[in-house]
């Protein structure tokens, strides 16, 4: 390569606004880690002591820190004690049923060979115990499981030896109340930078139909290297006020929730400043009545008018700030025509407008969830250890691939292969055994998009696909498209 096309290259990125270049520096550090398999070498494994709740802490004196201490703690996501009282705050994270059911991480710059943490458990799912694991420089040093009991536990993290380490302790299901270590110099806050972005959006964004702490939006995010702000609530959109008190996202509040505007961070104490905002048009603005068109003269014209209050908001409190706009999505192949009105405006609205883009959720969209839900539902026995069911009332429909749901079936679990009318081989073994076990095979895209109690909102699985589909998408763009 020349040296002349090295130079335009440099020349080229370096032209990149400052706020740019702070994304892309994002992504290029922090986007889709850590990597599972990536592991540290066994003299830096980390020993994890999980003990009975209440039990006193192993460091000798009072070296306690406050998560709130920006000094030497950089919080990343999810629920926290802010100062021991349970007065906590929150970032990054959707939340449901109280604010210690969720995902949470911090990172800290760490010189010693010990410190602790207190967690305060709790199941994420009202069954599975909370997983906790700890990452130095991205890599898995170590995994443990902790009683969902809500007990306040002092939890020990322990190095073969001190040394200098960036470590990240994760957990889904608990919120942290406080560290400890055996002298305040051992630790100091992470120096990277995780942009803020807002998020406004509908069920969709909030996670409807997922695990509270993984929904596509919050995923998405997470997933460009960036820390996320979500406002999205079910119900709503840029028109539907939505029912209970809600309000519609021409709102002053909601204006002020993509902005974040007259907001002060609870753990730095100064005002946010997001890097980016992102709107997700909603599906519940399908088929609103004039009385919802704040004096347009058309359904479309009304949709256009409330994105346009939405991105003048945004550009007066953020100028110069980029703003991604996706397109409504639909849970099927078979958008209304309003939908397709809905997102019409939006391109209509996005282009040329400076600094702000427009990304089509209709296409991907019936790729992923083509077809009527198609899924067979029936019972079988199983036998613990055992990849066989048998006895199954019927394997019509069922193909080999077809995913696999029921009572002591492994997650993920997979139809191997068909062996006659009334039995099929998993591709794992059965975590258990019984007679007569519901079990429900997904058979299509359809069914791995949505459930077949909820045919609107996407599946865990569902929300992952659009989470990274949408990420790619602001990939291309920060890298391609921004100033």
């Amino acid at each position: 390569m020349s040296a002349d096309i090295i130079a335009r290259g440099l020349a080229a990125a370096q032209a990149r606004s400052a706020n740019t270049q702070v994304l892309q520096r994002a992504i290029r550090t922090n986007a889709f880690f850590p990597q599972p398999l990536w592991r540290c070498p066994a003299n830096d494994v980390a020993t994890i002591t999980v003990p009975a709740a209440s039990a006193a802490s192993t460091i000798a004196g009072t070296n306690y820190v406050s998560f709130s201490d920006a000094s030497r703690i950089k919080w990343l996501a999810g629920a926290a004690n802010k100062d021991g009282n349970g007065n906590f705050f929150a970032r990054g994270t959707w939340y449901v049923g109280g604010r210690t059911t969720n995902y949470a991480s911090f990172e800290i710059e760490f010189v010693g060979s010990k410190f602790e943490f207190i967690l305060t458990s709790s199941a994420i799912d009202g069954v599975s115990q909370p997983n906790l694991r700890v990452l130095v420089g991205d890599r898995i040093a170590g995994t443990a499981a902790v009683p969902a009991d809500g007990g306040a536990r002092h939890i020990a993290v322990q190095f073969p030896a001190a040394a200098a380490r960036r470590v990240r302790i994760e957990v889904a299901g608990g919120a942290f109340y406080a560290m400890k270590f055996a002298a305040l110099s051992e630790v100091s806050p992470v120096k990277r930078n995780y942009p803020l972005v807002t998020v406004i959006g509908d069920s969709f964004g909030e996670g409807t139909g997922t695990i509270p702490y993984d929904g596509e939006a919050i995923s998405a995010i997470r997933a460009i290297g960036c820390n996320c702000a979500l406002a999205a609530v079910g119900g709503t959109g840029i028109l539907n006020p939505g029912a209970g008190g809600k309000v519609n996202w021409q709102d002053a509040n909601r204006l002020s929730d993509l902005a974040l505007n007259g907001f002060t961070d609870q753990i730095s104490g100064s005002a946010p400043n997001p890097a980016m905002a992102v709107i997700m048009m909603s599906v519940n603005d399908n088929a609103m009545g004039s009385a919802n068109w704040g004096g347009a003269a058309t359904y479309q014209a009304a949709v256009a008018k409330g994105l346009f209050a939405l991105i003048d908001h945004w550009q007066t409190q953020r100028p110069g700030k980029p703003l991604v706009v996706f397109g409504p999505t639909w849970p099927n192949e078979n958008p209304t025509l309003d939908i397709f009105r809905i997102r019409d405006a939006g391109q209509e609205v996005c282009h040329g407008t400076p600094n702000v883009w427009f990304i089509d959720r209709l296409g991907p969209g019936p790729a992923l969830r083509k077809g009527t839900l198609s899924s067979t539902a029936t019972t079988g026995t199983l036998t613990n250890a055992s990849k066989i069911i048998s006895a199954l009332g019927s394997v019509s429909g069922v193909g080999i691939g077809s995913a696999v749901i029921g009572s002591g079936i492994p997650a993920g679990a997979r139809v191997a292969s068909i062996d006659s009318a009334s039995q099929i081989t998993l591709d794992v073994n059965a975590a258990a055994g019984g007679a007569g076990v519901a079990l429900l095979f997904r058979n299509d895209a359809a069914a791995l998009y949505t459930t077949t109690s909820d045919s609107t909102h996407p599946s865990a699985s569902g929300h992952n696909h659009d989470a990274l589909w949408m990420a790619r998408q602001l990939h291309h763009l920060i890298f391609t498209q921004f100033a």
